[in-house]
């Protein structure tokens, strides 16, 4: 049971229930608002949990910034509620420029957080690649193809986690000398894989994993945010396979998230080449996010 504030509590597993039928109720279009990604991740964010104006409001502890609340899941009263979650903590942050029009301009800070922006496409675009632009997808894929000529994409099963668990661990490898993935990116990244293979069923998650004979060549989870738009919380390939993260995520687009029209690929932190890589599938728009705080 989630408590009304000022109770509060840790976000636990057996809360989802609610929280997916109030997910489903209220309009939302970020991938924080996603019931895979508010689960899988709440161990590293020490997530608590609470209820304003009946709506579910969500304080996220991350170990490498200071406490902040989501924007609160539901439709009452929302200038009151983020009064509320402003005095508590001090910040709500990665909020949607939806819930901002619901807040009086001349009392709050409104800040573009860049780095935490999702990037969305058409996932027909994904999965056809057509035109000129695609040329150098193509080019990896064929180059995939062309060495793993029996490759096949299937279904992801969850009993293959110990498999996944390795090709994350071959993946994060190459990536452990950079600054931009130290320790705490390997923890927080391996615990949400745990995750969201231990509770596949019980989030909702959708997935596929392409294999070429017995092996594991890279694997895709993602979770719906709306009827139209799926979050795509992991896309790992086996890095010593030139084209395979293209190859997976045209086949997933083809084959796993064929019930929506649009695709979330999330944020890229402000990671360089993360950011490119991401660029360079030509996004439909940027999902904005801000953060909201009181003027002094």
């Amino acid at each position: 049971m989630i408590p009304e504030f000022p109770q509060i509590k840790p976000l636990e597993l057996e809360d989802r229930l609610w929280i997916h039928r109030k997910l489903k109720q209220t309009s939302r279009e970020i991938c924080e608002l996603s019931l895979g990604n508010i689960f899988i991740w709440k161990d590293f964010d020490h997530t608590l949990v609470t209820c304003i104006n009946h709506n579910i409001c969500m304080l996220i502890n991350p170990p490498n910034e200071p406490a902040y609340f989501l924007e609160p899941i539901g439709s009452n009263k929302l200038a009151e509620t983020a009064e509320i979650l402003l005095k508590h903590a001090g910040r709500i942050s990665r909020v949607s420029i939806n819930f901002l029009a619901q807040l009086p301009k001349d009392r709050y800070l409104f800040e573009p957080l860049r780095n935490q922006f999702d990037y969305i496409y058409a996932r027909a675009n994904l999965a056809e690649l057509k035109g000129k632009k695609y040329d150098g997808k193509r080019n990896h894929i064929k180059r995939f193809s062309r060495q793993h000529p029996n490759y096949t994409y299937q279904t992801l099963d969850p009993n293959i986690k110990e498999k996944a668990l390795e090709l994350f661990e071959k993946w994060f490898a190459i990536r452990e000398e950079s600054r931009f993935f130290p320790r705490l990116a390997y923890t927080s990244q391996k615990g949400a894989v745990i995750e969201a293979f231990s509770y596949f069923k019980e989030l909702h998650l959708l997935g596929g994993a392409l294999f070429d004979g017995n092996k594991l060549c890279g694997f895709t989870l993602g979770s719906e945010i709306n009827p139209e738009l799926v979050s795509v919380h992991f896309l790992y390939g086996d890095p010593a396979l030139p084209g395979v993260t293209q190859t997976l995520l045209r086949e997933a687009c083809r084959k796993t998230y064929t019930t929506f029209k649009y695709i979330d690929l999330e944020q890229d932190l402000g990671i360089p080449g993360l950011r490119t890589a991401k660029l360079s599938y030509h996004p439909l728009k940027m999902g904005e996010k801000f953060e909201v705080k009181p003027i002094s």
